[in-house]
């Protein structure tokens, strides 16, 4: 999580590395001593040693957030996976035009912590050769990953992707300019009624499809078919979100535990016969062990401190249990 790296920071080298906590290793471990503990056979320099203990420690201290959440945070996947777009009334031209074609989906909660899963996205048209998918927040605008269909004419290609995108609006399109497809539409509706909810596919997603402009802003249109898209959805709970979100309270966890690994592979580098660190392992073992604890002292205050959303989806929260004296 990119937004949990970048939480501490290194100063003393030739380029500073920044923290957006505000918070530096070298506050307790100075850049020099990095030095002398590096071996070249490992990393090419001190930063990029810093860079991959601090990467190391983020998974650590997730793993260990997410196991202590446990009984509170729900990782499901709250609607199974279902195909979007089918073309069960034959193949039917979708002309190419200047434009975007595809379908926007949309969530109808308001609960911040469901993700759209895509597995598959396909495509079928009179065409063959590489097809651009592209993914757009559609409330931005902003293009949020892309991935290439190798389209075969006549044929439906599907391509395994596994992307989560945690936004309000998805839009999934491709650039229809020079690219003839067969309309796919979207038939299943919740309880097979279009009428009686319209545009929903289950109770938490509406889909719809468009075309867009080609460019910026992305002014999308409302249409019947998705111009021989197809995609394979599912929603789940995204905690990583939410842990972004609260990143401040990881923070100094986050810090002794970059410092932790430090000591731990200065330790490591001292048995290696490394004479910088041997005559030192001592005062490393020791302050491995004051790092570890003050890791372990701020993760307890950090999990204390978190508040959980008011998700009824995706997390859950117990209620206190109480001692009741009935009057007789």
């Amino acid at each position: 999580m990119e937004c949990l790296k970048t939480l501490i920071g290194l100063r003393g080298g030739c380029a500073e590395i920044a923290a957006d906590a505000s918070l530096y290793l070298d506050s307790k471990v100075k850049y020099n001593e990095l030095t002398q503990f590096i071996d070249q056979n490992d990393y090419d320099s001190v930063d990029d040693m810093f860079t991959s203990l601090r990467s190391d420690a983020v998974d650590m201290v997730l793993a260990e957030f997410q196991t202590q959440m446990q009984g509170k945070y729900i990782a499901q996947t709250v609607i199974n996976q279902q195909t979007i777009g089918n073309y069960s009334n034959g193949l039917t031209a979708s002309a190419a035009t200047a434009e975007l074609k595809g379908l926007t989906l949309e969530r109808c909660t308001t609960f911040p912590n469901l993700g759209y899963r895509l597995t598959n996205v396909g495509f079928i048209g009179s065409y063959t050769s590489d097809v651009t998918v592209l993914y757009y927040d559609g409330l931005t605008g902003v293009q949020l990953g892309s991935d290439v269909i190798t389209a075969v004419a006549g044929q439906l290609v599907k391509l395994d992707v596994n992307r989560l995108f945690n936004v309000q609006k998805l839009l999934v399109v491709y650039d229809a300019t020079s690219i003839g497809g067969y309309q796919t539409k979207i038939a299943n509706y919740i309880g097979s009624c279009a009428s009686c909810v319209k545009h929903r596919v289950n109770k938490h997603v509406t889909a719809r499809p468009i075309t867009a402009t080609i460019g910026t802003p992305l002014d999308k249109t409302y249409t019947s078919e998705m111009g021989g898209l197809i995609v394979d959805a599912s929603m789940e709970c995204d905690n990583t979100s939410w842990l972004c979100g609260i990143k401040q309270q990881l923070a100094m966890p986050m810090l002794f535990k970059v410092a932790e690994l430090v000591m731990e592979y200065a330790i490591s580098s001292s048995s290696r016969g490394n004479t910088k660190t041997m005559r030192d392992k001592e005062s490393l073992v020791a302050r491995h062990g004051l790092y570890k604890n003050e890791y372990d002292t701020f993760l307890k205050v950090a999990l204390s401190r978190v508040v959980i959303p008011n998700d009824p989806i995706c997390f859950s929260c117990k209620k206190t249990n109480g001692i009741f004296v009935s009057i007789p």
